[in-house]
């Protein structure tokens, strides 16, 4: 289609949109001045004889806020009419009056009177028996190919019939009229299916559009990549051939394959004719993701588009951390890590931390590594001291802690070198084993403390060196490490 059509096209739905909002201002009672303002009103053709799914107007019968007024049997209708559609985007209760359609002296009233719209609601129409008569009929057919002039019958007439058919709608009282000038209810003005056409269902277009007969699907983006655990997005754009959104089309996405094959969800499309679908990835693989529309003709497909899962890495490490009566902050602290990639996060060591418990040299690093995929994290301690009012003295000499995850498991382990407790000296293992407890003058040390958390696709572990608690007091951790991985398969 050349620049000049569809700048003419655009012109000529502008010209009756507007006339539209004009009638609505001008006309109307005050207390509904502005109602029909974002009112749509759109016309295509609908054949299932000859069936072409992307040419057969969608949405329809059966979607999601759509009032139908046509052909409804058990096993479905032959479709072969005309069709019309009313969109309320006002954002309020709109009442379709009537829709009425005159090819000269013939005119069709033969759909349900004052159907209320909520917002976004559509109103379509089309032959309400399922049959098909050529020329102007009170039947209940719609068969607007085959009407000539002042309903004369068409049919297989491949001679220019020079009728445009006329849209008569109301809305709230405001009637408005819409000359059809691209001729899509009567096919360009012949008998379609006789003249060369052969299907002859033409996509919903706004009234005084040129003929827009096929839609595209389209999904988008292409390609993504994403740290598992985090959401991917994708979304549909659904227009008619000449790029009109097709509004209220409901969008059926699928994850086809992949780790999160089955997950899926049907989406509306919006006035843009687009529709948003987002999940979470649960492991890490690829995608892959496809959309899908469907009417009485079939079923319309977009392209595939693939969506990319890395592991997650993640760990966190600190020398010291403390609550109770003395409150201190991890020190220092060596993230917490999320990416995807190699990293490495190696805050500077503290040399001291003075007070009530003091420390020193204290240092805690969190790396990570691809091909394979793994997390590490150490920390070390090279003194603590614990002085309180009414608690024994606790002195802890140097400590490490390590903690490594790869998708086949986590290891780690701590190193003591002593630990006293009101001058008594506790006997530890220099590599004690994991979750070692000594309960010692009213305090609870755990050495070695190691918290797990396994699934078929998470590992997480964090190494605790030494673990201090005295009840309603104190609760202080000495060379923490953890190291996580997620979305392994």
């Amino acid at each position: 289609m050349s620049a000049a059509s569809i700048s003419v096209r655009r012109a000529l739905a502008f010209l009756g949109m507007l006339a539209l909002t004009f009638a609505a201002v001008v006309v109307a009672p005050a207390s509904r001045a502005h109602a029909a303002a974002n009112v749509a009103v759109q016309v295509g053709y609908a054949d299932t004889a000859r069936a072409n799914p992307a040419n057969f107007p969608t949405p329809w019968e059966g979607a999601p806020n759509v009032t139908y007024g046509g052909c409804s049997v058990p096993g479905g209708c032959t479709f072969d009419a005309g069709a019309l559609r009313v969109i309320n985007n006002t954002g309020v209760n709109v009442n379709v009056d009537y829709i009425k359609v005159s090819f000269g002296t013939c005119v069709f009233d033969i759909w349900r009177h004052n159907v209320p719209l909520g917002p976004s609601g559509q109103y379509i129409v089309t032959q309400t028996i399922n049959s098909f008569s050529s020329g102007c009929t009170s039947d209940g057919s719609f068969d607007t190919s085959d009407i000539g002039p002042n309903g004369a019958s068409w049919a297989g007439n491949c001679n220019q019939s020079g009728v445009v058919p006329l849209v008569m709608v109301s809305i709230d009282g405001v009637v408005s009229n819409f000359p059809d000038s691209g001729k899509i209810l009567n096919t360009g003005g012949v008998d379609g299916a006789s003249c060369g056409m052969g299907n002859e269902s033409q996509q919903w277009a706004p009234v005084g559009s040129v003929s827009c007969p096929g839609s595209i699907l389209k999904l988008a983006p292409s390609q993504q990549e994403l740290a598992v655990g985090s959401t991917a997005s994708v979304t549909a754009n659904y227009v008619n051939s000449c790029g009109d959104p097709l509004q209220g089309a409901p969008i059926a996405f699928k994850v086809a394959s992949g780790p999160n094959a089955g997950a899926g969800d049907t989406v509306s499309t919006d006035a843009s004719g687009n529709a948003t679908f987002s999940y979470t990835g649960t492991a890490s693989g690829t995608d892959t993701v496809g959309s899908t529309t469907s009417n009485p003709a079939g079923i319309v497909s977009s392209n595939n588009v693939k969506v990319i899962w890395d592991v997650l890495l993640t760990g966190d490490a600190y020398g010291l951390k403390s609550s109770g009566l003395v409150g201190i902050t991890p020190t220092p602290e060596a993230g917490p890590v999320a990416t995807t990639g190699a990293s490495s996060s190696s805050p500077p060591c503290v040399v001291t931390i003075t007070g009530l418990i003091s420390a020193g040299t204290l240092c805690a690093n969190v790396s990570t590594a691809v091909g394979p995929s793994s997390s590490t994290a150490n920390a070390s301690v090279q003194h603590v001291g614990i002085g309180l009012l009414l608690v024994p003295a606790i002195e802890i000499g140097a400590v490490t802690s390590t903690s490594h995850s790869v998708c086949s498991g986590s290891t780690g382990g701590a190193t003591i070198a002593s630990i006293t407790v009101g001058g008594i000296v506790v006997p530890v293992s220099v590599t004690p084993g994991p979750n070692t407890t000594v309960n010692i003058l009213g305090i609870k040390l755990i050495l070695n403390e190691q918290i797990a958390t396994n699934t078929a696709t998470d590992h997480v572990l964090t190494v605790n060196a030494v673990h201090v608690i005295v009840p309603g007091l104190l609760d202080t951790t000495v060379a923490s490490s953890t190291s996580d991985i997620h979305g392994c398969v």
